[in-house]
């Protein structure tokens, strides 16, 4: 890369789900995370992996791979969430493997309409291959981040309850 490319490079984060190389902003990246064990509510979403505590807070697993179409692929051991930010709230997107985290010019898409609600915007190299650039707020239709938003809001009042639980004294 010449060094008038690298003064417009921004920053990405690249990453596989069910063989595609993808990518995400790394701003847009909050923190890499380890698998931890998932709680999976009877009411989540085929595309929810399941939810867990973090910093005091629920957090929803997305799976790219179902969200995105892709082979439907089952997390490994050491999978990796990428956890970002969707409307104030933490949201975790299961990922396969974290590659790199690399300076790169995107080159955008010529039509973001043929994509599902235009989430992949663009590509960058990373070695010999394209990752494709998802921007992280098209990830979801409006429609399905009211119903994530609404999903959420009740496993964090369903957590405070319990919370609530703990900290009663016991009846005498």
């Amino acid at each position: 890369m010449d060094a008038a490319a690298t003064e417009s490079a921004s920053r990405y984060v690249v990453f596989s789900v069910s063989g595609r190389l993808l990518a995400l902003p790394a701003a847009a990246v909050r923190r890499f995370l380890p698998l931890p064990r998932l709680d999976t509510p009877p009411t989540a979403p085929p595309v929810v992996a399941g939810c867990f505590r973090y910093q005091g807070r629920i957090v929803p697993v997305l799976r790219l791979d179902l969200l995105l179409g892709l082979e439907p692929a089952a997390p490994g051991l050491y999978a990796p969430l990428l956890l970002i930010e969707r409307d104030g709230r933490p949201l975790a997107l299961l990922a396969d493997r974290v590659s790199d985290v690399i300076p790169a010019v995107m080159q955008e898409l010529p039509d973001t309409g043929l994509t599902f609600n235009g989430c992949a915007i663009g590509s960058v190299r990373f070695r010999a291959n394209d990752a494709t650039v998802l921007a992280p707020e098209r990830l979801l239709t409006e429609t399905e981040g009211h119903l994530l938003a609404a999903f959420q809001a009740m496993a964090d009042e369903r957590l405070a309850k319990w919370q609530a639980a703990e900290g009663a004294e016991p009846a005498a």
